[in-house]
């Protein structure tokens, strides 16, 4: 099974070289590298063709220069020009945990009934302090039950469900997993997890993570659009509204000890 990995980037010259090696790295050959990039007028591009080849592996890297509409547009034209069986997203500033990652997600798909298989993610924030995520696995309503950035998904899913919706500017991984959830039979039971090491390292200041408040309320339209609001999923918007005032709060009054004591204590 081939594994196409997505990403999109703009001006990632920071960052994209980690991300390259780390999908060079892994032990498990057969995948592809689609690089969707909005225009960079930095060495981005560059960089990635040079770490390719630096590994006689240029053949591995499909580059496309172009003007997109956002990040849902750029996984989208990823989706369409992939060959793999198997899809991931890896955001120009995440890289892979290890050289095992795709071995080990292979190792998942030898039952053929699986449709994702998912893990953990080690987020790298300086300011709120860094933690292993696992999955919530929780209900819509209450949150998204994976970490995106560490799912590998077979390419039916989006042939069933479709693709992203590029109306959602930052939930819109959420929105997805909504609609297959509601499209696909027994989607949410057909994952694997992953335990053990991390499969991602993912950096914070994502869209999603600058743009909270955004991104919760188009949560709220995800759940309204897929049929999912109930009185559960208000109750759990409101906490969420409730927990973005807070943080700011914290934050104001210099009382950044507890949004990071709270963070642990969730994560855990």
């Amino acid at each position: 099974m081939k594994i196409s990995v997505i990403t999109p980037t703009f001006n990632s010259e920071q960052y994209i070289r980690q991300n390259c090696q780390s999908i060079l790295s892994q032990t498990y050959k057969n995948f592809e590298h689609l690089v969707v990039d909005n225009q960079s007028s930095d060495a981005t591009l560059e960089i990635v063709q040079a770490e390719y080849s630096n590994c006689k592996a240029a053949g591995k890297a499909r580059l496309f220069f172009e003007q997109d509409n956002g990040i849902a547009d750029a996984f989208n034209k990823g989706i369409a020009l992939s060959t793999g069986e198997i899809i991931a997203f890896l955001n120009s500033d995440d890289y892979y945990f290890n050289a095992d990652v795709f071995q080990n997600v292979i190792d998942a798909f030898s039952n053929d009934e699986l449709l994702f298989v998912y893990g953990d993610i080690f987020f790298l924030d300086e300011k709120y302090g860094s933690n292993i995520r696992k999955p919530l696995l929780c209900s819509l309503q209450k949150g998204m039950p994976f970490n995106h950035p560490a799912m590998f998904m077979k390419k039916i899913c989006f042939e069933q469900a479709g693709v992203f919706d590029t109306t959602f500017r930052f939930a819109m991984d959420f929105e997805l997993i909504s609609r297959m959830a509601g499209n696909i039979p027994n989607f949410m039971e057909r994952g694997f997890y992953l335990s053990g090491s991390p499969l991602v390292f993912m950096r914070a200041a994502g869209a999603s993570w600058l743009r909270e408040k955004e991104s919760v309320i188009e949560v709220k339209h995800a759940l309204q659009k897929n049929k999912l609001w109930n009185l559960s999923a208000l109750y759990f918007y409101l906490m969420r509204r409730m927990r973005i005032l807070l943080k700011a709060f914290f934050e104001k009054t210099g009382l950044l000890f507890t949004v990071k004591l709270w963070r642990n204590l969730k994560w855990k």
